[in-house]
């Protein structure tokens, strides 16, 4: 899946042939993804069967380079056989480090495979251990700082929703659930045992807002408030006074963005837990009964960290659903994921830690604005008729934006306006 901050932080570049070799350089397959001896020993192991077989394995590319600046993927169909004789078929999910060195550098690939890799291979499954809970990430069978080999939960019936369109309500109760339920571990295992809870956060670190990113990051948010104030500026009316005011507000915010988010994903105790970071539509799979959904996952853990669990919540409720279901709805998604959280924390934690519903709404109003930049970040893209080019500069970017983006961005606004964050 697309990774929501790299896809809009690409930095202006010249040379379609330079970037179409690299395209094509990323999409072979190398000779690693068809290695039957790695994937038998691992599926031996997986299995816990030593005698398993692998005869065939098939490799196809499924990034692009538009598609993921972090990693690159190969889907793997395993065939073979058990001593039994009985036959049988897996479908893999491998990502790998990009093929392309100045890609790696200038989008930190490396940090941020290896962040994925210990969320993988070590924080998902010390969460799991303490809950003895399933967790709703695709099951992991191999995770290193060169590949990570995941179950291919698209073959199983997982699908991405629509980012344009946006969640209907019971899609995105069924993600607040979910999330409450994945927070809920990670504060109940704080709460229950925190030395074995400081290991487990430590594998992981803060992987955008951190000065080493600043290059690739300030001027991308700056330029998503400058489009957003423009819009704003575009679409008033005489009598917006509201409009006007906020204005005024966010042009203060200029030539500080990223400082800003900085202090915005800085923990907030007691209520910071491992949040996935980058929570929007495009990093949610669904599966479905008939029309029904009734299973959701989440996909992409390169920008995984320990922050307010409000930051998780903005970052889906202002990218990723219908616009009447942020509007109208939000109180009931905030108490569907209050539920879960406090659910789960009675199972696991019972007594240790009171999270009233005012308390998440607090910590929704300290962190709105993380909410706020990452909707005007996002929003281009969401909205955006045509895949937007990743070389785009940004009166390009102005030129392209599109009347749903407008009226996204005016709403998103007044509802803010509303709520009394601005």
């Amino acid at each position: 899946m697309a990774s929501s901050f790299w896809g809009q932080c690409m930095p202006s570049t010249t040379g379609s042939q330079v970037q179409q070799q690299t395209m094509l350089k990323e999409l072979e397959v190398p000779i690693i993804e068809t290695d039957q001896e790695f994937l038998q020993g691992l599926l031996r192991k997986t299995e816990s069967n030593p005698d398993l077989e692998v005869i065939n394995v098939e490799a196809t590319p499924c990034t692009s380079v538009d598609d993921n600046y972090l990693s690159s993927a190969t889907t793997v169909v395993v065939t073979g056989r058990t001593k039994s004789a009985h036959t049988f078929k897996k479908l893999l999910l491998i990502k790998r480090h990009p093929a392309n060195n100045t890609r790696r550098h200038v989008f930190r690939c490396d940090p941020a495979f290896k962040n994925e890799a210990a969320a993988f291979g070590k924080v998902i499954p010390a969460l799991a251990e303490f809950s003895k809970c399933e967790l709703p990430f695709p099951s992991c069978l191999h995770a290193t700082s060169q590949r990570i080999v995941l179950q291919d939960i698209q073959s199983h019936g997982f699908t991405m929703g629509n980012k344009q369109k946006g969640l209907d309500l019971h899609h995105s109760k069924l993600v607040m659930k979910e999330l409450g339920r994945f927070h809920g571990i990670s504060l109940a295992m704080k709460c229950s045992n925190k030395s074995a809870f400081e290991g487990t956060k430590s594998n992981i670190q803060e992987l955008i807002f951190v000065p080493e990113a600043h290059p690739i990051f300030s001027a991308s948010l700056e330029n998503a408030l400058k489009m957003a104030l423009m819009s704003l500026e575009v679409y008033k009316g005489i009598t917006d006074v509201a409009i006007v005011e906020a204005v005024h507000k966010l042009r203060m915010l200029k030539g500080t963005v990223f400082q800003r988010m900085q202090a915005l994903v800085k923990p907030s105790e007691p209520l910071s837990v491992i949040c996935h970071g980058d929570f929007w539509i495009n990093n949610l799979l669904f599966r479905y009964n008939g029309e029904i959904a009734e299973e959701v996952k989440f996909v992409d853990l390169q920008v995984v960290r320990y922050a307010s669990l409000s930051t998780d919540i903005l970052h889906f409720l202002t990218t990723s659903t219908e616009p009447e279901v942020s509007t109208d709805y939000r109180d009931e998604l905030v108490q569907t994921y209050h539920k879960s959280l406090c659910q789960v924390l009675e199972e696991l934690a019972p007594g240790a830690l009171h999270v009233s519903l005012g308390d998440i709404y607090n910590q929704i109003e300290i962190h709105a604005l993380y909410g706020l930049l990452i909707g005007f970040l996002l929003l281009p893209a969401i909205t955006a008729e045509n895949k937007l080019a990743s070389n785009e500069n940004f009166d390009s970017a102005v030129r392209s934006l599109t009347p749903k983006y407008y009226k996204k961005v005016r709403d998103l606004v007044l509802d803010f306006i509303d709520r009394g964050f601005i």
